[in-house]
């Protein structure tokens, strides 16, 4: 049975607009694509079938595994739908994977692998169900994870008009380095989305898998098509309508990636989620047009909900919001940008680390000499209570990485050398500072936001312009501007250091 849905129903917006985000409160309602998948299910169970395909592709997960119980509800034996629902626990990008609901899941529809496999009447199907097996078979995780690619290569192989099968291998590419970028991986998987994007130039899937693989300045300009159409085709979904700000960050284009995260915020207040993560990339675009008055509200809204509903998630995105306005204004008064947060219960407390590191860092290039030193203090205390914990279950906010730790380090090295400059040893912070920065060039990289908030390239720049180096300076901010495209500050110190 071929079935070809579109999904459009009017999108409800927000009535006010304000590392991924929590499950939506409520369903999401509105158009999220089109596309085609053949398969033997009863008709009935089709439109949400569909739907659960289209929101994996968007990576509304939450949702997806309610359209695909729901599908279940009106084909108890179809296995797809049993599929769907365990595909729904996997979150390749963001490494997050529960395999005990995925297993359980599975067993649901039949208690062996065998058993599941007969269940799928077709040899396509049986593909789909031999790849998801791979997914939470037995091994290591990334022992799997190479597995369920191979198998995903083996069915878009052998059915090449199979879009989907095609898209969910171009993802299983990128994830097989976990969350670690691998140039060459993601390039395989822009291939093989490319190509779909040949055939379908509004596949949800390959437009967005398309922007993932080209996230990077140098990438970035071969993702531009599929930025610009992505949100168009998906705008119920609100990470489909975050999504083209990666490239648009890449590239510098502000009023683009501000455009796109008011329209991600609004959905997701309309879904009843906090939009976080798309309000920080949105306070961060306005910082990079000069637009604080425009940030701060955003920022305190933060605050507002923290104080109303504190959760996890809030409390951390209220650290980062406030240490990138201290790092945005030079700690111009507004935000309480001062005010610590509350890290209680909270393992991963990156954000707060950055918190500290910002606020030590304006205390001392005011004079508060001894503010300063208790800022650092305190993320000493913060980076040396870290352990490295690793559930893919887990919630971002509960897993620590032996990367996470060696940031706080190196913020606290960073802090330590911007005090010591600011007490007059000049030459010997310059030299603890650039350590800081090449012990930090070998870490994971991460497009959009800085994730120190200050760029620790752009910082030294800063000390080598004040102690009159202007070249060094300069290029300082030019490999600033690297990885940070058309950033403000580090244009503006280039512009200082090179008049």
């Amino acid at each position: 049975m071929r079935l070809h849905i579109t999904l459009a129903i009017c999108l409800l917006w927000a009535s006010t607009a304000l590392a991924h985000e929590p499950a939506s409160k409520t369903p999401v309602s509105g158009a999220i694509g089109n596309i085609a998948f053949p398969n033997s299910g009863a008709a009935a169970a089709q439109p949400d079938f569909i739907r659960g395909v289209l929101l994996l592709h968007s990576f509304e997960y939450v949702q997806a595994r309610a359209a695909f119980v729901a599908a279940q509800t009106h084909d108890p034996r179809f296995a797809l739908a049993w599929w769907g629902e365990a595909m729904s626990y996997n979150h390749t990008i963001w490494g997050e994977q529960d395999i005990t609901a995925a297993r359980a899941a599975l067993r649901r529809l039949a208690p062996t692998e065998t058993a599941r496999a007969a269940l799928a009447p077709t040899p396509r199907e049986r593909g789909y169900m031999a790849a998801v097996e791979r997914l939470y078979g037995d091994g290591s995780k990334q022992q799997r994870d190479a597995d369920y690619s191979a198998a995903l290569a083996e069915l878009a192989t052998k059915y090449p008009e199979d879009l989907n099968a095609r898209t969910f291998y171009a993802l299983s590419l990128i994830g097989l380095t976990g969350t670690r970028r691998d140039e060459a991986n993601y390039m395989r998987a822009a291939a093989e989305a490319e190509a779909v994007y040949e055939i379908d130039r509004r596949h949800p899937g390959a437009l967005h898998y398309l922007i993932h693989a080209y996230d990077d300045p140098v990438h970035a300009p071969l993702g531009l098509r599929a930025a610009r159409l992505y949100g168009e085709v998906a705008p119920a979904a609100s990470h489909a309508q975050h999504m083209p700000s990666h490239i648009f960050f890449a590239l510098g284009l502000w009023d683009d990636a501000i455009e796109a995260n008011l329209a991600s915020l609004a959905t997701a207040r309309a879904q009843g989620d906090g939009g976080y993560h798309s309000l920080v990339w949105l306070a961060y675009a306005y910082f990079q047009q000069n637009r604080p008055a425009d940030a701060l509200p955003l920022i305190e809204s933060v605050a507002h909900d923290v104080a109303t509903n504190s959760t996890k998630d809030n409390r951390l995105r209220l650290a980062f919001t406030r240490a990138m306005w201290l790092a945005e204004t030079g700690g111009t008064a507004g935000a309480d940008a001062m005010r610590p947060v509350d890290a209680t219960g909270i393992p991963a407390s990156g954000y707060f680390s950055i918190h500290d590191f910002m606020r030590g860092l304006v205390a001392a290039r005011g004079g508060h000499h001894e503010e300063a030193r208790a800022a650092l203090d305190t993320l000493r205390r913060r980076a040396a209570a870290l352990t490295v914990t690793g559930d893919p279950a887990a919630a971002w906010y509960e897993n620590v990485t032996a990367g996470d730790i060696e940031q706080a380090r190196l913020l606290a090295e960073a802090l330590e050398a911007t005090i010591r400059f600011e007490a007059g040893d000049r030459a010997g912070a310059i030299v603890a500072l650039r350590a800081a920065i090449t012990a930090a060039d070998t870490l994971v990289f991460e497009y959009g936001p800085p994730w120190s908030v200050k760029p620790f390239d752009e910082l030294l720049g800063e000390m080598l312009l004040a102690d009159g180096q202007r070249d060094e300076a300069a290029d300082a901010f030019r490999k600033t501007l690297t990885s940070y495209p058309k950033r403000r500050l580090a244009l503006a110190g280039l512009a200082e250091a090179t008049r």
